[in-house]
């Protein structure tokens, strides 16, 4: 497969996360904007998110920065139309109906439509376009090289988003946000309810987002589920040791965060949450420098 085209797919998987996850976790800090005791949180997540803002914003210049400010690179008005440009570059991999779906979406975003939603109704059109792209792909794309690097691009970006918001809900705050606030800001609320209920804690919920096995918004199914990707890419078995630098990194923080004590990954969340992004940089090099000859990948860049 062509580098460009592996790289655009790469990408095309990151920038859908990026936007579905943009909009539910702002779907939370809207919730929460209204509490007095929540008023740092959009400043904690913002400033996770790589678009700091000053200690005295709203949830208004939250909501812009990583919302609809087309000039953010961090908004998911502009992941979205990252995702349409990488999918332009690799046409002739998508079924038609994908593209369709991807070049709905970049027009909704781009004529500006969403920015006079009410905010809420605006996530919502987001979540519903990211649903109906990934549902396309889903039904669409062969089990090829194309859709392992597409799977690796949203599992490597879906470790990282979870780790910025458990930073940004538990880790940052004085006062940590509601432990049902921080699963369903990372999707998992139902999940976590049907399988560990019972235990009602926010140990029990970090725990859950850390290391659950099942569950496919926890980081350590996100290392998984990545590295098993590479893997494919490169089905070579060595006798010992990892010829694939991401397939290491990854699997080297899946075994860390996998044999820790509940406690104990709770006393180091900060670590913990630092380390996993550095993973997902380092893998997303590792990655760029194998297979997208003279790519430079692209992060999250503080302003």
């Amino acid at each position: 497969m062509l580098s460009r085209i592996a790289e655009s797919l790469f990408w095309i998987g990151r920038y859908i996360e990026r936007a579905d996850d943009q909009a539910r976790v702002l779907t939370v800090n809207l919730e929460l904007s209204t509490e007095a005791d929540s008023s740092s949180f959009g400043v904690e997540l913002c400033r996770a998110m790589g678009a700091p803002l000053s200690p005295d914003a709203g949830a208004r210049d939250a909501w812009s920065r990583l919302g609809t400010d087309p000039d953010s690179p961090q908004s998911m008005v502009t992941a979205l139309s990252n995702c349409r440009e990488s999918a332009r570059r690799a046409r002739e991999i998508l079924s038609t109906s994908s593209w369709e779906a991807i070049n709905r979406a970049y027009r909704k975003v781009a004529s500006g439509r969403l920015q006079l939603m009410r905010p809420p109704l605006a996530c919502r059109e987001v979540h519903d376009h990211c649903s109906m792209i990934v549902g396309d792909l889903v039904g669409t794309m062969p089990r090829d090289e194309a859709w392992h690097f597409l799977m690796a691009g949203r599992y490597i970006e879906r470790l990282d988003m979870t780790a910025r918001i458990i930073y940004a809900t538990v880790v940052a705050p004085s006062l940590p946000a509601h432990r049902h606030l921080l699963l369903q800001a990372c999707g998992a609320q139902q999940s976590f309810v049907m399988s560990r209920g019972q235990e009602d804690t926010l140990t029990a919920s970090v725990d859950f987002l850390l290391r659950d096995r099942l569950c496919p918004r926890s980081i350590i199914f996100c290392l998984d589920a990545a590295r098993d990707c590479l893997s494919a890419l490169d089905p070579t078995t060595l006798r010992s040791g990892f010829e694939d630098e991401a397939q290491r990194l990854l699997g080297q923080m899946s075994a860390r965060i996998e044999y820790m004590q509940p406690n104990e990954a709770l006393e180091q969340l900060g670590e913990l949450t630092q380390l996993t992004q550095e993973t997902g940089a380092s893998a997303t090099q590792a990655l760029s420098q194998r297979y997208f000859e003279g790519a430079l990948s692209s992060t999250w860049h503080e302003k």
